[in-house]
């Protein structure tokens, strides 16, 4: 389906994530952050943390992985956690093509690193949209995931979550959120994630399995947004 051109859209932050099975060695990160081409594009590398909580008989354990990295610069982040690898775009909107390229080449050189077939078992989208509000034009006057707001009441905050599929594309899981965190804002937040079935020796095609992820990231946004919404950012400049 073709959707409108919006001349100002309200993403703040772009996530493309892979997920895969292998626990890779903390040397195999270590040799990732200190190759030159890396440093010289992320001038802000700093270890990271992650927490897993361990249940058993005598209780709940939380157990913390160092193994990872946290790189940054001023438009882009690259997260590296135990079993997945994440780019992160900020600020400002850029193309889902070119977001893509991005992740798979740094997917490309952690690949060689390893010189392992990692095992890839879930990718996903995610688009964090702040959608301006204001008493003439309230959150349920521009986002359908929010109940319709009567004239009598002022919501000071909420949260709407809704997970669920397409019927025509039942393969790829959308989790959209809805959350009001100031007086004068509204978070969108959508996700786009698919599970990916064994491939046996062949090489997914990566970009291949991305793609399809676009096209239901966009209906879930405009499922999302009222038409008044949808005027106001086919109108508005940047």
């Amino acid at each position: 389906m073709i959707y409108p051109q919006l001349k100002n859209t309200p993403i703040k932050e772009i996530i493309f994530s892979i997920s895969y099975e292998e626990i890779v060695d903390k040397d195999c990160f270590d040799k990732f952050v200190n190759l030159d081409s890396i440093k010289n594009n992320f001038n802000d590398i700093k270890p990271s943390v992650t927490n897993e909580f361990e249940v058993s008989n005598g209780g709940v354990r939380i157990l913390k992985d160092n193994s990872g990295f946290h790189l940054r610069n001023k438009n882009e982040v690259l997260q590296m956690r135990k079993g997945s690898l994440s780019y992160h775009h900020l600020n400002s909107y850029r193309g889902f093509g070119e977001i893509l390229t991005s992740l798979l080449e740094y997917w490309e050189i952690f690949d060689q690193i390893t010189k392992d077939n990692l095992t890839i078992t879930n990718i996903s989208v995610r688009y964090i949209n702040v959608i301006e509000i204001d008493k003439s034009n309230p959150a349920s006057h521009l986002v359908q995931l929010y109940p319709k707001q009567s004239d009598d009441r002022e919501v000071l905050n909420f949260q709407s979550s809704v997970r669920f599929s397409y019927k025509d594309n039942s393969d790829f899981i959308v989790n959209a959120v809805s959350t009001k965190p100031k007086e004068d804002i509204v978070l969108l937040d959508i996700s786009v994630s698919s599970k990916l079935k064994p491939f046996g020796e062949n090489k997914i095609d990566l970009e291949k399995q991305f793609l399809p992820l676009q096209n239901i990231k966009n209906r879930a946004f405009f499922d999302s947004i009222t038409a008044k919404a949808l005027i106001k950012y086919i109108n508005q400049e940047n």
